[in-house]
């Protein structure tokens, strides 16, 4: 790692503007800085070894981290942090900034507030009563479904029934993984990393590294164009004009053929096929999970880690093989296990997934650069009121941007928070989506057909 302590100086602005400026235009030779409670920090040879992925850590160079930081890192990153440590950032220069920037500050510097006042009252602390409850229950309702497909896999009813708890159970093992892998629970990494093997490798069949990468950058860069893998999903869906823009534009020299189909009579319906398309969200996931834990191994290097992630992929797999094959005593019957298992999972995560920020505001990196962290995690997200059910159903990822802002936070203490930060919000005129389920569907449906009407004009011009 970089930075000495005869190293130490006094940093203008302009130098991590070169910094950043380099990274965009690809140039390696340059160092690479970012900045922490305005202390300078030389991540050059870190980024390689960034417990959180390569990817998200990249995604601020030559940026202020402060508070992506202080959100998604337990305290024993703060002393890796210091060994990066070169320099002190010198102030501003009367520099002048209009309301809405100083508006945006001052919500910034509120939301820091209320964070060391939750923790200070204990709203970080989770209740171990609960997640043992909630592991419990959530492994329970895969062993009512093996025990159906046990006693009832000669009835075609009952398979289906099996097929469906099954999904759900999957769905439920994701939502826990996710709040381990967020560290909720605990500050012990090893013990969260164990617990999202168990339920996110073993029981569901999703990489650890996988999710890390991919959701570690989202939350650091949410919606923001070309740093979101959430929001990258051509060409099977475009979100925003600044996708579509970019694949139409990648097709003026020389489309392929398959491409070519797709840019014209695909894309501009992408509405009608959006609720089919979610079917195959689970498969397509646990596919991508065995092809990056395989080639890619783990974001922290350990072999150890390797080797067990690996294996329990490769047994999540077997098992539910084994279980299907052993029990379900018609060919026909184990296919439609096998489909509607997937089918129901895939639906019951990206339907959420879909509402958390989906059909919300995309950003552009350059007009990211100029927001404030948390300003950009308010209003790329959607809050959904819903009762009891709904918010187990959901994961309690319905309190989107309590979730974002806090993401450490326990889940059983995001409803306590929501109207606090929601009063904030309104205070410094901060736009918080509070919606129904419906309307949130209505308002994706919406996202949608906007941009294929785009994608008409776009195939009419490129072609």
């Amino acid at each position: 790692m970089s930075g000495q302590a005869t190293d130490i100086r006094v940093f203008e602005r302009q130098e991590l503007s070169k910094s950043l400026q380099a990274y965009k235009d690809g140039n390696t030779e340059e160092k690479k800085f970012l900045t922490i409670d305005n202390k300078v920090y030389d991540i050059t040879d870190f980024i390689a070894d960034h417990p959180g992925g390569e990817q998200v850590i990249s995604t601020h160079i030559g940026k202020d981290a402060t508070d992506v930081f202080h959100a998604m890192h337990p305290k024993s990153a703060y002393e890796t942090l210091a060994n990066c440590y070169v320099g002190d950032l010198a102030p501003e220069k009367n520099k002048t900034q209009d309301k809405e920037k100083q508006n945006s500050q001052a919500f910034a510097q509120e939301i820091r507030e209320l964070r060391d006042k939750l923790t200070e009252e204990g709203y970080f602390d989770s209740s171990t009563l609960y997640y043992t409850y909630k592991v419990l229950s959530t492994v329970s309702i895969c062993a009512v479904g093996l025990a159906m497909l046990y006693f009832g896999g000669h009835s075609t009813p009952i398979v289906f029934a099996a097929a469906v708890i099954i999904g759900l159970f999957w769905q439920q093992c994701g939502w826990l993984a996710h709040d381990f892998g967020h560290h909720q629970v605990s500050d012990d990494h090893d013990k969260n990393d164990m617990l999202v093997i168990f339920l996110g490798c073993f029981c569901q069949g999703f990489s650890l590294s996988w999710w890390k990468n991919k959701h570690n950058t989202h939350h650091a860069s949410t919606n923001v164009s070309g740093h979101d893998p959430d929001i990258d999903t051509a060409p099977i869906l475009l979100w925003d004009e600044f996708a579509t823009a970019n694949f139409y534009g990648s097709l003026e020299d020389n489309p392929g053929m398959i491409s070519r189909f797709i840019a014209e009579h695909v894309l501009p319906y992408q509405s009608r096929y959006y609720f089919f398309i979610l079917g195959f969200a689970r498969f397509s996931w646990a596919v991508q999970s065995l092809m990056y834990s395989f080639n890619q191994g783990t974001l922290n290097k350990s072999a150890t880690l390797n080797w067990m992630e690996r294996s329990m992929l490769v047994s999540h797999w077997i098992l539910f093989t084994t279980w299907t094959i052993m029990f379900i005593d018609s060919f026909t019957n184990m296919i439609m296990f096998f489909l509607v298992s997937q089918a129901v999972t895939g639906y019951a995560l990206a339907f959420v997934f879909a509402m958390n920020h989906n059909g919300m505001p995309v950003i552009s990196q350059e007009q990211a650069e100029d927001m404030e962290f948390y300003e950009i995690q308010v209003i790329t997200g959607r809050a959904v009121t819903l009762s009891a059910l709904g918010d187990w159903f959901f994961g309690g990822l319905n309190y989107q941007i309590e979730h974002h802002v806090f993401p450490d936070m326990p889940r059983h203490n995001l409803p306590k928070v929501k109207p606090m930060i929601k009063s904030i919000c309104k205070k410094y005129n901060i736009h918080y989506h509070d919606t129904t389920a419906l309307k949130g569907t209505l308002e994706v449906l919406q996202t949608l057909d906007v941009v294929q009407k785009l994608c008409g004009k776009f195939s009419k011009k490129v072609f």
